[in-house]
């Protein structure tokens, strides 16, 4: 396992290149690191991760499903046709699976790491918040989920810079591989119609308190959930979400309130609103279905914009000389922290000791 722990320790020592000024230097380290993190997921072994012999399952049911079913979606399998179409095609010209790893890990690095280090003031930070809260679970085990979320986070920034057009085109696209996408089409809805910081900023506590009544056999009872949702239901595969992040989040939203003026000299305030928002949402969906692990997945698309509110604050609170060191501490302690979570991440029941096929 410490090929994994090396993994994190790296993300976590690249940090020091968000200090260097070279666009060319850091330009090259973080492309050198995003594609050995692509390789890394796209060359491993099946049975390295949970998934990847349910994958390879599919990637032989999808051979065997003829075109127009695949194309109209006249099957019983319940993953997406674009996926499918994906692993139709390669088994088509005499691919494998792995063919398709490797190609899910290169589109999915390409969508999240373009993104980081064109919108994050310090995507190295912002690297390695995504590899210690989310690569292990998303473009290690949930290659689908990861694709999809991660075009699903474009659409944000779409919808942030009033482009919707792209952002439903985006949003069409990546429900082909994933459905959990389509809460980025209730967090704009929502985001239309509430907007008060105050009401969001309490949301999550709501999320809370419903959560100890369990909506998801609420749900269930009332015939309210998807059909793949009620199989987990029925299967009793509920598993759990956790705390530590919402609690996270909550500490980004009161760095956004308190400094939002700071904020506003440096990005607009529809950015700051829509991150402010997202990370709302994303804790009272996290809280409320905190008994149902597969709901977890719609929270954490959303607390995607983790990795751009708290490298937005570093920068504000850098920027005041006479405060500078006290702002490099705690962004010190900050990545200590991350660190410390994606080592704890690394666990025998989420991966197993890496090899390559």
């Amino acid at each position: 396992m410490a090929v994994y722990y090396l993994l994190v320790s790296i993300a976590f020592l690249l940090c020091a290149f968000d200090f260097v000024n070279g666009k060319v230097i850091r330009l090259s380290v973080y492309s050198s690191f995003c594609l050995f993190l692509v390789l890394f997921v796209g060359l491993r072994s099946i049975g390295v991760d949970n998934d990847s012999r349910n994958y390879e399952d599919a990637f032989d049911i999808a051979g065997s499903i003829p075109w127009i079913d695949l194309l109209t979606g006249n099957y019983d399998e319940s993953m997406e046709r674009g996926y499918l179409l994906l692993n139709k095609v390669i088994y088509a010209t005499d691919g494998n699976v792995h063919v398709v790893f490797l190609i899910m890990a290169i589109l999915t690095g390409f969508v999240n790491f373009t993104l980081i280090f064109q919108k994050s003031p310090f995507p190295f930070t912002s690297l390695l918040i995504y590899v210690c809260f989310f690569y292990f679970y998303r473009d290690f085990t949930q290659i689908r989920y990861a694709l999809s979320a991660g075009i699903g986070l474009w659409a944000i920034f779409m919808f942030i810079e009033a482009k919707y057009v792209k952002c439903l085109l985006l949003v069409f696209f990546a429900v082909f591989f994933h459905s959990a996408v389509l809460v980025v089409i209730f967090f704009m809805l929502a985001y239309l119609v509430v907007r008060n910081g105050w009401f969001l900023f309490f949301l999550p506590i709501a999320g809370l308190v419903l959560g100890f009544y369990n909506p998801t056999m609420k749900l269930f009872e009332l015939g309210g959930l998807p059909p793949t949702l009620s199989n987990y239901v029925m299967q009793d595969e509920f598993g759990r979400g956790g705390y530590l992040v919402s609690i996270l989040a909550q500490l980004v939203m009161l760095g956004l309130l308190v400094f939002r003026e700071n904020l506003a000299s440096y990005y607009s305030n529809r950015a700051i609103d829509v991150l402010y928002a997202c990370l709302a949402w994303a804790s009272f969906i996290n809280l409320m279905f905190i008994s149902f692990a597969i709901m977890q997945r719609l929270s954490s698309l959303l607390f995607g914009a983790m990795l751009f509110a708290m490298p937005y604050l570093f920068r504000v609170w850098e920027q005041k000389r006479e405060e500078q060191s006290l702002a490099l501490l705690l962004r010190f302690t900050f990545l200590v922290f991350v660190f410390y979570y994606g080592m704890n991440m690394i666990d025998i029941n989420l991966m197993r000791p890496y090899s390559v096929f």
